[in-house]
């Protein structure tokens, strides 16, 4: 597959896609759990947009005065509320975090959930796409959102923007560097996790896997 056609919109955005992509990323190896099993859950959403023609990975910067990861980049999301499946949490959470409505995310599915930091919280990842968003379709929520951005699947496959880190408790995770943007942790995982599921190895082939077995 060449570069212009895996990221044609036409291509990425098809029924045969999405199959395909749900269906590698339930079978993704997680993080094995070290420890004690989280009781909190949380889901967020994935969103891959068509932004000016270009299909791109939506994020948040958290605001700085939230008491948990605050000015880190994520995805849209949150905790469950009770009775709640992940994909309607994933919904409900972006539209009171970012303003978009759910009426204009077309859902793919969920993965397999993934340890939070400290394996305190399970997330479960809901992908979904947005297949022209425009400034027009967010309303940004101050309180818990310091800016909305966006960035190309081509950028985040592009090597020189891939690096990795390890953590104190062994694990080690890729990071992605984008100009002022760094993504890490459980959002660059989930990042992760959807690129290799959406696309081919020829497309997308983030070596930190190899790096985490040359570091052991």
């Amino acid at each position: 597959m060449t570069s212009k056609t895996a990221f044609a919109l036409q291509t990425l955005f098809s029924t045969a896609s999405r199959d395909r992509c749900m269906a590698k990323m339930m079978k993704f190896r997680i993080p094995r759990i070290r420890g004690k099993e989280p009781t909190a859950t949380a889901a967020v959403l994935i969103p891959i947009c068509s932004v000016e023609d270009t299909p791109s990975l939506l994020y948040t910067l958290r605001a700085d005065n939230l008491r948990s990861h605050s000015g880190q980049i994520s995805f849209p999301g949150g905790k469950k509320d009770n009775n709640e499946t992940p994909i309607q949490t994933a919904l409900r959470e972006t539209e009171e975090e970012i303003g978009l409505s759910r009426t204009k995310v077309e859902v793919w599915g969920q993965g397999p959930a993934v340890p939070g930091r400290n394996n305190k919280i399970m997330i479960t990842p809901v992908v979904g796409t947005i297949k022209r968003l425009e400034e027009k379709d967010l309303d940004i929520n101050e309180d818990e959102v310091a800016e909305i951005f966006t960035l190309p699947l081509e950028t985040l496959c592009d090597k020189k923007h891939q690096f990795y880190t390890q953590f104190s408790n062994g694990y080690i995770l890729p990071v992605y560097k984008v100009d002022h943007y760094r993504i890490w942790g459980v959002t660059a995982f989930l990042t992760h996790m959807f690129l290799s599921s959406l696309l081919t190895r020829d497309i997308y082939n983030n070596e930190w896997m190899k790096q985490k077995v040359e570091l052991k």
